[in-house]
């Protein structure tokens, strides 16, 4: 078992595949050809536009800060408006606007590739919790000063930080109750090979 403390000094900048913003990539993790297996990030929504297109992706949408935005999906529905910290999951193959931006807004982003990862994403508010982990569980806090125990490791967290924890499937992690944390699992459905890019 191993628990990666990432801040941002490790995180990094990117523009958006249309061009029309940036995305802050916390951690991924890539096969062995480079593609991305997984991917958690964040992107700030400041005026109404298109997301980018990411065919053969899923992805889990999260309004982290601001007032929010609408969500069109086009053929697909619409969700209106985007709930703060209340998880949207949608298709990367989907035509996807943000529509009716209230005010500035930053999402968290969670990608998996359809067929070889699949992702949950749980919400933590100020109350003693208890969850099974992933082959990849990644705890990011959002406030407060929470500690995070996985077997007899613990592991203070901070605003802003993300903890990855590798090699725990199946295992009990345990938050205390002294912030909000989104908790994201990352299931393979086979066995990954060591990770090619930052992150775990």
């Amino acid at each position: 078992m191993r628990i990666a403390l990432l801040g941002p000094g490790d995180f990094r900048a990117m523009p958006w595949r249309n061009g029309l913003g940036t995305t802050i990539e916390m951690a991924r993790e890539d096969d062995p050809a480079g593609a991305m297996l997984w991917r958690v990030s964040t992107a700030d929504v400041v005026e109404a536009g298109a997301f980018s297109l990411f065919p053969g992706i899923d992805r889990i949408l999260t309004l982290i800060e601001g007032p929010g935005f609408d969500l069109d999906f086009s053929d697909h529905g619409r969700v209106a408006p985007v709930q703060p910290l209340r998880p949207v999951q949608f298709s990367g193959d989907w035509t996807t606007r943000a529509e009716a931006v209230r005010g500035p807004s930053r999402d968290l982003n969670v990608m998996t590739m359809r067929g070889k990862a699949s992702a949950m994403v749980h919400i933590h508010r100020d109350a003693s919790s208890t969850a099974a982990l992933g082959d990849r569980s990644l705890f990011l806090c959002l406030a407060g000063h929470p500690i995070l125990t996985v077997a007899d490791a613990a592991c203070p967290l901070e605003p802003g930080r993300i903890a990855v924890v590798s090699g725990a499937a199946g295992s009990a992690g345990a938050l205390s109750a002294e912030g909000t944390v989104i908790q994201i699992d990352v299931t393979f459905s086979s066995d990954p090979v060591r990770p090619t890019s930052n992150g775990p």
